[in-house]
């Protein structure tokens, strides 16, 4: 049999435990004990909740929610991008340069941009629309987001065609 726990270090694994700040691997870890010894020590506590999930798995779904909710407005912002973009190459076009032996700055303004700044704007709004649709299909790859859009297909078409139950 072991050796008991000397009580400094008991008492510091209860306060590791009570702070709720470390879970029970990590306070074994720290403490070089294992991790039933570590439960063990909790339940001798009567710290019943000590290594709980349940805070966690919220904390867990509302991040995630939050993280939807940011996807969703990062492909709003990609698709609005490429509008403005597919917009620019209808619109005058500043052209301009540095340079020459005098360093010199010129500009021009042409009707629309040349066609070299076309393909860029044309590339940069379909990589945009790209990730856009990439950010929507995450969401809705989402299996109860699948599962309902599924679900309310079937019905639609069972509206439709009948059931095919004779």
């Amino acid at each position: 049999m072991p050796p008991r726990i000397p009580d400094d270090v008991r008492a510091a694994i209860l306060d590791d435990i009570r702070s709720g700040v470390l879970g029970n691997r990590k306070i074994a870890t720290k403490h070089g004990v294992s991790s039933g010894t570590v439960t063990n020590i909790a339940r001798q506590a009567g710290v019943s909740d000590a290594f709980e999930r349940t805070h966690t798995k919220k904390a867990t779904e509302a991040a995630a929610l939050d993280n939807k909710a940011l996807r969703v407005k990062t492909a709003r912002r990609f698709l609005n991008k490429a509008n403005e973009l597919l917009d620019q190459m209808d619109q005058p076009h500043l052209v301009f340069n540095f340079g020459g032996k005098d360093n010199t700055y010129e500009e021009h303004l042409l009707q629309r941009p040349p066609t070299g700044d076309l393909k860029n704007l044309l590339v940069s709004a379909a990589t945009a629309i790209d990730k856009h649709l990439v950010l929507e299909r995450h969401d809705v790859s989402d299996p109860a987001t699948a599962g309902s859009l599924l679900s309310a297909l079937l019905a639609g078409l069972q509206e439709k065609h009948g059931t095919g139950d004779a």
